[in-house]
């Protein structure tokens, strides 16, 4: 009797592309315009707006500057930054733990995926919630005008890549 050989069938490549996307577009994200402020002058003035946007990496030498000059650091920086590199970390094991699921013969890495895949997902949506709560912090209203910093393409690219991927990585373990 010969061996058998475990197939990888086409499910599988699907649900490993979008685990390997899901990959790429956090690390765009992290990568790329993480918050946008909108400074508009009231309308009586012009009603001119100008936007700018920071990368998760610019906030970080900003936060770092303040701390290094004795000030308080940002409110919400820490916890905003750690969940976006973790919703990173844990979209790079739920894809190492699908392949290996598919290779070996584990029952217990279906669970062990289920439950890095889930946290996945709910890291992506705490990355987006904190990114919001930041944004909130740093809004202002003038009587010349308001400022207004929201979640730009990079936060969102890692919060929806982080869930589709985390639901992938859910579908992967759940198919027979």
């Amino acid at each position: 009797m010969g061996k058998s050989k475990k197939k990888i069938d086409v499910f599988s490549i699907v649900i490993f592309s979008v685990l390997a996307l899901s990959i790429v577009m956090a690390v765009v994200g992290i990568c790329i315009a993480w918050t946008a402020t909108t400074v508009k002058v009231a309308d009586l003035l012009g009603g001119a707006s100008k936007t700018t946007t920071l990368k998760l990496s610019e906030i970080a030498e900003a936060n770092s500057k303040l701390v290094d000059a004795g000030s308080d650091p940002m409110e919400g920086y820490g916890v905003m930054s750690a969940f976006a590199y973790i919703t990173l970390a844990l979209s790079v094991i739920t894809t190492l733990v699908f392949v290996i699921s598919k290779f070996a013969k584990v029952k217990v890495l279906k669970w062990v995926l289920i439950a890095v895949a889930a946290l996945t997902v709910v890291s992506a949506i705490v990355a987006i919630a904190t990114t919001y709560s930041f944004c909130g912090k740093y809004a202002a209203d003038f009587i010349v005008g308001d400022a207004k910093t929201v979640p730009a393409a990079g936060a969102w690219l890692l919060a929806v890549f982080g869930i589709v991927g985390g639901a992938a990585g859910v579908a992967g373990a759940l198919k027979k």
